[in-house]
């Protein structure tokens, strides 16, 4: 089989489209053939080598993978082949009492190993049968591939630890990237107020065509001091982070009092300096986020098949071209997700 595969960390130059053995199936295991892979930002951290992962080579890399079972390992009995599937990011046991109260996260096995992260960019995959999500039949793969960690993060930080309720202003950090652009989604099916940064009018202009309703270039415009316009001096009731740095003293500075900051993300700087004064004046609560737990997976999926949400995928390359794939995702220079296809992918 094909596999985009490094043998030290690196650029993107790094990638090579080699030919590896097809996996086997182990007992309990399905082989999965794969046919989309959405390209995650923690892909890129994994292959430049500051994902904190204990990565060996040669590597495989490739977290969001969709595709067909292909085959069974013994013992296997609640998949069939041709069945579509999605590999479930979190490797967690499904047996440990946080597994069992929906707390996949906290999993004393570990719930994010680099089982979690591996395979994907290849054209088939092997996994425990328990890690198969199932892809309702209106969903294509190339959609589904862009739903796990994008929705699935999304939905369990506004939804699950924002609260976020209908009627309320939410401001989305980046709102043109893979989560930002789910962010927006899934505020506005919640019935929210949404406010998005970007960095160019073209962003801007494709998330307002997606239900954005007020957008304000971050390189160009102070960000809170327009929020605080825009709202009569309020600020906003959720402030949605995923980047850092600046970035999150923004989302910050934009809350309304009683605001709710929730963050998953820390590329842009993983230190910073908050007023305390004002955090406590104003009644702020700052929640951390990280990963999503099976049923935020499921009910995104739920609604993508209903039409309620809709994903962004901004491009899809062939295995092959994954370099010029990548480019564009670190680049940041489109709207959505990128998304690879080993293998023609199937059109629900």
């Amino acid at each position: 089989m094909r596999a985009q595969s490094f043998a030290e960390f690196g650029d993107r130059d790094v990638l090579e489209l080699v030919e590896l053995p097809e996996p086997k199936p182990a007992r309990g295991e399905v082989l999965v053939r794969v046919t989309a892979a959405a390209i995650n930002r923690f892909d890129l951290q994994v292959r430049e080598g500051v994902s904190g992962l204990p990565i060996s080579f040669p590597f495989v890399g490739g977290m969001e993978a969709v595709g067909v079972v292909a085959g069974l390992g013994e013992g296997v009995t609640d998949f069939s082949l041709g069945e579509r599937v999605m590999r479930d990011v979190t490797d967690s046991c499904g047996r440990c009492r946080y597994c069992r109260s929906g707390r996949e996260w906290r999993c004393v096995h570990g719930a994010f190993t680099l089982d979690s992260v591996r395979g994907g960019f290849a054209d088939a995959l092997v996994c425990d049968s328990r890690r198969l999500v199932r892809i309702p039949d209106t969903v294509s793969d190339v959609t589904a591939a862009a739903v796990q960690m994008s929705y699935g993060t999304a939905w369990q930080m506004l939804i699950a630890r924002a609260g976020l309720r209908a009627g309320e202003r939410v401001l989305v950090s980046s709102v043109g990237s893979g989560v930002g652009s789910a962010a927006l989604d899934i505020a506005k099916q919640a019935g929210a107020f949404v406010i998005g940064t970007a960095s160019s009018a073209d962003k801007l202009e494709t998330a307002r065509d997606r239900g954005l309703d007020v957008g304000i270039n971050y390189r160009t415009t102070d960000v809170a001091a327009e929020v605080s316009r825009l709202t009569g001096g309020e600020g906003v009731d959720v402030a949605f982070d995923h980047v850092g740095g600046a970035s999150f003293i923004t989302a910050l500075d934009s809350l309304a009092m009683d605001g709710r900051l929730v963050s998953c993300g820390w590329h842009d700087g993983g230190r910073v300096e908050i007023d305390l004064a004002r955090l406590i004046r104003s009644r702020l609560q700052i929640t951390g986020s990280v990963n999503r737990t099976l049923d935020d997976l499921t009910r995104c999926l739920e609604l993508v098949a209903q039409g309620a949400l809709t994903p962004a995928v901004a491009a899809t390359f062939a295995l092959e071209d994954a370099r010029q794939a990548i480019a564009l995702v670190e680049d940041r220079t489109v709207f959505g997700k990128v998304v690879l296809t080993p293998t023609a992918p199937v059109i629900a």
